[in-house]
């Protein structure tokens, strides 16, 4: 009693923990754009509070929305070029947290007791430890070092700390909440039914999916996608872009091949339906990969698909008349299709031909090569400078850049765009063994499901799909990461989730196995060594020559960060407005210093605004306030200041401010800006005025 007592108190306090991590990241990274909100939030209160009452029906629904949801904000003219959270990611997120409830209210506990827990536990330990030694490198290390998060420069491609950290954010959600949803699912399913449900319920979504992928193609191509793709005819159907939908197909389709061959009446032909089109859309998707997979998806479904049946046949299980019989709908569902393809030829083999997909396939050598030999290549290095760690989850997309200048290497800073790749890039050695390891569970598993599983049992063709889709998300993955589509990685960890559920053994005989601990004092003591000389060196890595000091001195990154764009006065003076902070890199060139400043607050006068000024050393590690003055009056001040000891060296002016004024709110005039003080040119000079 006081163990479930003390479990309880432990979990509730996590679950407010969780709550207010939540809270943050949805007012830093989700747009609060008002009619976006107003259908978001409805959605993401529904599957919250559906979860916490019945985790099987949260399930359901989440299964059912997430390949729906991902391209809603495009409906509100929230495109790419505005950095948001990825609206699935959003949505499992309140899953989570209605799940963590669910759990509190009834008392039950999470079941860990697959062997693909212990590489997906230790996989996702890896990945926090690598996510916080990141974040402190590009916070560089608040509260130690810093008084708070500056805006620094990280990368020769002038991505920020708060861009540097949102990406590590993202990145270790992508692989976290997809190993939470595997152990969700196989915690939830208590029966074949439920995965039945399951499988009506994505192929709802999916029909759903792909009925408004062909209105993109055949009607406007504009509703629900981004000003990128359709000027290049590309559709994307609900999903966060063209790609994604590419893939989704890919791994989708051998599954619904499987339940069409599995069930009988409605679902069959929803399912049969869906197959024709979703081979048809995928060539308006650009997605080359998607398409190959998904052939060869196809081609492992048929193999293994012919084995069972010809078994069933060797063992007169089924007659040929009996299977004739029950395949008619099949049969007269693929002759209606066949004749519709001759009478509309023309139409369909000219619109395939004239597609973005057979079109990119003409000239794949290119894009291959860019990847390899520029893409892959950077990651190779990465891999070699830091063999254990990597350069911290996350990472690679912003070290990249900086690896093209040392290395003289063009590319436009972007994942790996290979798997293997970006683990071994941003976690090193130990990532890429914990991948292997967690793949060959898998691999495990799919064996003993599909030998646990006889021929007669129809749920053998959604296994057969499932291993399929499984096989066409491995062999996508080398040419794409996925990374900021969750939707794709919640749809291979359904499947895997799906594999593992139907190879589980019958009632009573696990409970030996139930019993066992995850990990013996063994396996313990070499995990906490590994991970703790992970720590320690991604540690030194991240306050050496991964740190922001030495990017900064290596790369001649020149610091500016917190000011607005450059403005002019109606006499011609230069300025640039601060937010609440500005700071830039200046080389101090003769013994005295002159900063013009100008505050603008309306209510100045009455409320003055507070202003210190820094010369900062050594990146942060020291700094010398040169003045802290008061400004009341909205005229431009010139400040003097005698810096003889720096002369010759190069320092970061830092300029902060105790309040900011918004123009759109204060004045009402289309200003949105949150500003500070205006700072002037920076003059040098020998001596300071009488």
């Amino acid at each position: 009693m006081i163990k479930n007592r003390r479990a309880n108190l432990i979990l509730a306090l996590v679950i407010v923990i969780y709550t207010i991590g939540l809270y943050l990241f949805y007012f830093r990274y989700v747009p609060l754009v008002k009619p976006f909100q107003i259908a978001l939030v409805p959605i993401l209160l529904a599957i919250l509070i559906l979860t916490a009452i019945h985790s099987q029906w949260g399930t359901l629904l989440f299964i059912f929305a997430f390949p729906l949801i991902n391209s809603l904000p495009y409906f509100f003219g929230i495109f790419e070029n505005t950095p948001h959270a990825p609206t699935a990611l959003v949505l499992f997120l309140f899953y989570f947290l209605g799940f963590l409830l669910h759990k509190l209210f009834y008392r039950s506990t999470i079941s860990f007791k697959e062997p693909i827990s212990k590489p997906l536990i230790l996989f996702s330990i890896t990945i926090f430890l690598s996510g916080i030694i990141a974040f402190l490198r590009y916070s560089n290390f608040y509260p130690f070092f810093s008084d708070r998060i500056y805006e620094l420069t990280t990368s020769t491609y002038g991505v920020t700390a708060g861009g540097a950290i949102m990406s590590i954010v993202f990145f270790s959600l992508n692989y976290l909440t997809g190993f939470a949803f595997f152990f969700i699912f196989l915690n939830t399913v208590r029966s074949r039914d439920f995965i039945k449900k399951t499988l009506v319920i994505l192929c709802l979504s999916t029909l759903i999916s792909l009925s408004f992928g062909l209105f993109q193609h055949l009607k406007n191509m504009k509703l629900g996608n981004t000003p990128s793709r359709f000027v290049a005819g590309l559709i994307n159907a609900t999903f966060k872009d063209c790609l994604s939908f590419g893939g989704y197909i890919a791994i989708v389709a051998p599954l619904l091949l499987g339940v069409c061959l599995a069930f009988k009446g409605k679902l069959r032909v929803f399912s049969f339906l869906m197959i024709p089109l979703s081979v048809y859309l995928i060539f308006y998707t650009g997605s080359k990969s998607g398409l190959l997979c998904l052939l060869i998806s196809l081609l492992i479904f048929s193999l293994l698909s012919l084995k069972v049946i010809f078994s069933l046949l060797k063992s007169r299980y089924y007659s040929l008349k009996k299977i004739r019989v029950s395949s008619w709908v099949v049969i007269l569902l693929i002759f209606a299709i066949l004749i519709s393809v001759i009478a509309f030829k023309n139409y369909f083999v000219q619109n395939i031909k004239s597609s973005i997909t057979v079109l990119r396939l003409k000239d794949f050598q290119a894009p291959l090569k860019y990847r390899i030999y520029n893409l892959g290549k950077l990651a190779v290095l990465m891999m070699k400078e830091y063999p254990l760690t990597g350069v911290g989850v996350g990472s690679y997309i912003i070290e990249v850049s900086n690896y093209s200048t040392l290395k003289k290497i063009y590319v436009d800073p972007e994942s790996a765009e290979n798997y293997i790749l970006q683990v071994g890039s941003e976690l090193g050695l130990v990532g890429v063994i914990l991948v292997l390891w967690i793949l060959w569970e898998i691999i495990k598993q799919i064996r003993s499901s599909y030998l646990k599983i006889p021929a007669t049992d129809n749920y053998k063709f959604v296994l057969i799909g499932a291993i399929a889709g499984i096989v066409s998300f491995l062999l996508i993955i080398q040419t794409h990461t996925f990374i900021g589509s969750y939707e794709i990685k919640y749809t291979f960890w359904l499947l895997v989730g799906i594999v593992f559920c139907l190879g589980r053994p019958g009632e009573g005989k696990d409970e030996k196995y139930k019993q066992k601990p995850l990990f013996n004092k063994t396996q313990k003591i070499i995990s906490l060594i590994v991970l703790s000389l992970f720590s320690a060196v991604h540690l030194w890595n991240s306050t050496h020559s991964l740190s922001l000091k030495n990017r900064t001195e290596l790369l001649g990154i020149k610091q500016d960060f917190g000011f607005y764009q450059l403005e002019k006065t109606n006499e011609g003076r230069e300025f640039r407005w601060t937010r609440e902070y500005g700071g830039l890199t200046v080389k101090i060139e003769k013994p005295v210093i002159e900063i013009p400043l100008l505050a603008s607050h309306p209510d100045i006068q009455q409320n003055p605004v507070k202003v210190k000024i820094y010369l900062v050393k050594n990146f942060f590690k020291q700094k010398k306030l040169l003045d802290e003055l008061t400004l009341n009056q909205s005229i431009w001040k010139t400040c003097e200041y005698e810096v003889p000891e720096e002369v010759g060296q190069e320092l970061i002016l830092l300029v902060k401010v105790n309040r900011t004024w918004n123009p759109l709110k204060s004045l009402g005039t289309p200003d949105p800006r949150n500003l500070g003080v205006a700072m002037g040119k920076i003059e040098f000079k020998e001596k300071m005025d009488p």
